[in-house]
């Protein structure tokens, strides 16, 4: 199981890098390149709630893999970006059941607090303290500092949880704000 289990943080590890450079294309397309009929502007406006419902249902299992299965637990901290990031799933799939578009705004909030919830996390995670919301592991917590996923010297669970919300802000913005 311990091979499986790096096999897969491996592969995690590439997805959030991959997700990482595309969050830069995107953003210097938009902030540089946008004009009309820019196509990779055109492409992620076109899939975003697809994009969306397809990150949020991957980061709902993964999430409930490691916790479940493969018995990370998580901090108080990993259940706050989890009560930010859960809610996405639901309100993409209802964006894609009923096609409505109302659910950009609500999205953009439940994202940033993810990421300030993210931030905070690696903050705590880097600095090996225990944070304000963060359990005591002397009576039985689990510890904000522990890494449980550390790949290519940076990669951790609240770094994949930050670039998760970030691409959401940011495919959100796109669809929003480009005409």
């Amino acid at each position: 199981m311990e091979n499986f289990i790096e096999i897969v943080n491996k592969i995690l590890s590439v997805g959030t890098m991959l997700m990482q450079v595309t969050i830069l294309v995107i953003l210097f397309n938009f902030f540089f390149m946008k004009r009309t009929g820019n196509r990779i502007l055109l492409f992620f406006k076109k899939y975003t709630f697809v994009f969306g419902f397809l990150i949020a249902l991957g980061a709902v299992l993964l999430s409930l893999f490691y916790s479940e299965i493969v018995g990370f637990p998580p901090c108080e901290l990993c259940w706050i970006q989890r009560i930010f990031l859960y809610p996405q799933l639901v309100l993409f799939g209802m964006e894609l059941y009923k096609r409505e578009r109302s659910i950009v705004d609500f999205s953009i909030v439940f994202a940033i607090f993810g990421s300030l919830v993210s931030l905070y996390h690696i903050y705590v995670e880097s600095t090996g303290g225990n944070g304000v919301f963060c359990g005591d592991p002397s009576n039985g917590g689990v510890s904000c500092s522990v890494r449980y996923i550390y790949e290519f010297g940076y990669m951790t669970m609240p770094l994949m949880a930050l670039t998760l919300s970030l691409f959401i802000i940011t495919i959100l913005i796109n669809y929003k704000y480009n005409k």
